[in-house]
């Protein structure tokens, strides 16, 4: 059987595509995913979970997958990425972010056109339903639910930070998906109260499922796309033995890590590397796998006192956040964000543990990932080349020192007991991992800190970094300087490595559709085709792309 489409990914966006393709009866569409399906009615409790529970399960995403905050040769760290139907957004936090409408007049001066604030929007009113807000910005009829927690459900911890804002003068943002000034807020989620709203619960839904023209196909890993000459016309499974399927045309919706990977493993590239690796070159696009983004962060964490804990029942993520801009010169808007938590992991530690963690939004510094010279089909080199531009390092300086001063309010300190510096090391993951033997320790490190909870600072500063006075660090440049490079660690938002732009742009990969530049009957829609890194999670503005593109499919069909 030929299909109409194959789409090769079911994430964020793959889940969208094949749902509005299916909606004609007249489009086949095989929608393949690496990892484990979630039919309706079979969904894991901590799949479904609020809190996102399903993130420190290690089942849910691609073993072995490494990346390096920096350069290569400063070593590299294990980089969850989703393998479950609905990708990252079945396992990450659900924070609703869209960016701000200065992202999208960037893509379109990179040569993305159709894609300004004005838009966009359309697509983003179309995927949502907003609980709070009934107005031109928000849609009421769309698979994902939109909601905001109400201040007075706010934990102890954000009501004392809410206190401190109030009284420096900072704004508060009702709305931070339309209001795009600097201030507080409350962070836009994307969840009912009592279960997560990923694109595979919301776009495959039970009736989706049901129609003939739809085929899923889970746990099938695609190791490239076939081509006669230019013209894309199936791909090829890792199976014990190759097994092909064909298509009209073929949609990558693998992600910022691996649409790029795949393209490369396919001949779509730069030339000479390709030929390096022996792989028959289809067509030299030396952007493949370039302009690779992601949100630089900083963690700090506190043993939170008794009376200053989130309640067990409230199962959110983030409550709260600030976004404001550093205001140098050639900087976007909004581009530094604190992330505020009351508790840090699924384990009775991390219901007693927060963070402030603060974010540059919008990096200048890029990376690139580049398939292993040892093994073309295994996992790709990932280099973020953190802080690479002066600007970045800059600008994470102030966002540091802000999320010190905040820590060190009086109200707002007598929530905790001493804030440290957390390293985001493989051996913290380890211990958060969803584990019977993790839930033990957990269980019996809170129980001995609640018996002693005078020796909660030496024992957490000691498990997650080496003891460091912030409030001397913010004084001291050169040793700031130092820290941040040495701890700057990152999200897991990569976008970028197939972007689009004009075809006389050698660094661009796809149109403004989606469409590859020099081939036929291939496109990408993921976040990897975004030409920059958006002023929030990537998780809404990935699905509104494939709203968008798929429209436009439907549109031309």
């Amino acid at each position: 059987m030929v299909y109409d489409y194959i789409v090769v990914g079911a994430g964020a966006a793959g889940c969208v595509i094949a749902s509005r393709l299916t909606q004609r009866d007249d489009i086949n569409v095989l929608l393949i995913e690496a990892g484990k399906d979630i039919p309706v009615g079979s969904e894991p409790a901590d799949i479904l979970d609020n809190y996102p529970t399903s993130y420190y399960n290690k089942s849910y995403t691609w073993p072995g997958l490494k990346a390096s905050w920096k350069k290569r040769a400063d070593g590299a760290g294990h980089f969850p990425q989703g393998k479950i139907m609905g990708g990252g957004g079945s396992i990450m936090g659900m924070v609703s972010l869209r960016g701000t409408p200065a992202d999208y007049a960037d893509w379109q001066t990179a040569g993305a056109k159709n894609w300004s604030w004005d838009d966009v929007l359309p697509y983003f009113r179309k995927l949502e339903t907003d609980w709070n807000f009934q107005n031109q910005c928000h849609g009421q009829d769309g698979p994902i639910p939109i909601r905001r927690l109400p201040q007075d459900q706010w934990p102890p911890l954000s009501q004392a930070i809410a206190k401190y804002a109030q009284h420096q003068g900072i704004s508060a943002i009702a709305d931070m998906n339309s209001d795009f000034s600097d201030g507080l807020g409350s962070v836009p989620m994307c969840n009912s109260e009592s279960r997560r709203a990923s694109s595979a619960l919301c776009y495959l839904t039970a009736q989706v499922r049901s129609r003939k023209n739809l085929r899923i196909l889970a746990n099938s890993q695609v190791k490239k796309i076939l081509f006669e000459g230019t013209k894309a016309i199936g791909i090829e499974l890792f199976e014990g033995h190759e097994k092909s399927y064909f298509a009209k045309e073929i949609i990558i919706s693998s992600g910022g890590i691996f649409s790029p990977s795949l393209l490369m493993r396919s001949g779509i590239g730069n030339q000479q590397q390709l030929q390096d690796l022996k792989i028959p070159v289809i067509n030299h696009r030396p952007g493949v796998g370039q302009n690779l983004q992601n949100h630089a962060t900083l963690f700090l964490g506190f043993h939170l006192k008794q009376k200053s804990r989130q309640i067990k029942t409230l199962r959110t993520h983030p409550s709260i956040s600030f976004r404001y801009s550093s205001n140098l010169p050639n900087c976007a808007p909004g581009d530094l964000y604190i992330n505020i938590q009351s508790k840090t992991s699924w384990n009775a530690m991390g219901q007693q543990i927060g963070n402030l963690a603060p974010n540059l939004l919008r990096p200048k510094s890029v990376g690139q990932i580049e398939l292993d010279p040892q093994n073309i089909f295994g996992h790709p080199l990932i280099e973020f080349n953190f802080l690479d531009h002066p600007q970045d390092l800059q600008r994470l300086k102030i966002a540091f020192i802000f999320a010190v001063k905040i820590l060190l309010d009086p109200q707002v300190a007598s929530c905790m007991g001493t804030p440290f510096p957390v390293r985001f090391t493989d051996r913290l993951r380890l211990l958060n991992e969803y584990t019977v033997k993790n839930a033990r320790k957990a269980n019996a490190l809170s129980g001995l800190l609640a018996l002693f909870p005078w020796a909660s600072d030496l024992v957490l500063s000691r498990l997650t970094g080496d003891h460091v006075d912030l409030a001397k660090l913010i004084q001291d440049d050169q040793a700031l300087d130092a820290h941040i490079r040495e701890n700057v660690a990152g999200l897991f938002h990569p976008v970028g490595t197939c972007r689009m732009g004009l075809l006389e742009d050698p660094q661009a990969v796809v149109n403004e559709e989606g469409l590859v530049h020099g081939v036929e009957q291939l496109r990408v829609v993921d976040a990897s085709i975004m030409p920059n890194l958006i002023a929030g999670n990537t998780n809404i503005p990935t699905i509104m792309v494939a709203e968008k593109i798929a429209a436009t499919i439907l549109e031309k069909i």
